[in-house]
Order: C-alpha cells, then structure tokens, then sequence
C-alpha cells in the first residue's frame, strides 16, 4: 500500500514509557493485519549516571526474553543527554524499523528508568 505524505501524517502516532532493567513493551503489539513503522525514537537520560539502553523486538507469539531479537548495539545515553534516532533528523517515509503484524517493540536499560518516545504510523497488509 502506499500512501502520501499526506496520508502518513494522519495516522502518525506517539507512544512514551518508562524503561526500567527488565524487558520493557513499548506500546501495543502491532495488530496480525497491519505494519508499524517505527520513524523515530527519542531517549532522556536520568540525570544521574550514563546508562545503555537496548531495543529488540518481540517475534509473533514468542515470550521475553526468549524470543527476542536485537535491534541494535546498545545505546549509551549521558545523564542530561537526550538522544534521536535516527541522529540528525528524521523521515516519515523512512522508518528506522519496521515491526510485523504481533510483534512488539521493547527495550531495557542498565539502571535508572529512562524515558523513551516512539513516533510510529500503522498500515495494513
């Protein structure tokens, strides 16, 4: 299916969590019938120490942490950083993942919560 940027901008949606040391979700698993494209990811340090975050993802109808998959090297993040990816800048037509219908984005970081935001819109098959 493709769409316009038009079209893209209406069905942009924003998820925010609180990423702790366990496996965290980050917003739903994405419905058996649609795609979720994963256009940028923001990261906040914790003010406190640097801390690396991890992002995988979830394979339809797996459990965690057994059947995740690594999206990419661990991330270090300074305490008063606040990160982008993809760094620089972004493209709603350029997702920097892409998640399959019931998978699921998740993440963990190696001490304090830090707070991440996903901007993402959904497609159908």
């Amino acid at each position: 299916m493709s769409l316009s940027k038009q079209e893209i901008r209406e069905r942009l949606k924003t998820v925010e969590q609180w990423v702790t040391t366990s496996w965290t979700a980050i917003g739903n698993a994405v419905s058996d019938d649609k795609f979720r494209y994963v256009i940028a990811i923001w990261i906040n340090g914790d003010m406190q120490a640097t801390r690396t975050i991890e992002f995988a993802k979830l394979a339809k109808g797996g459990s965690v942490p057994t059947n995740l998959s690594t999206l990419w090297s661990p991330i270090p993040i300074a305490p008063a950083d606040f990160r982008q990816i993809p760094q620089g800048g972004y493209s709603i037509e350029d997702p920097v993942t892409v998640l399959e219908g019931g998978t699921r984005l998740y993440a963990r970081v190696d001490g304090n919560s830090v707070n991440v935001t996903v901007n993402y819109w959904d497609t159908g098959v």
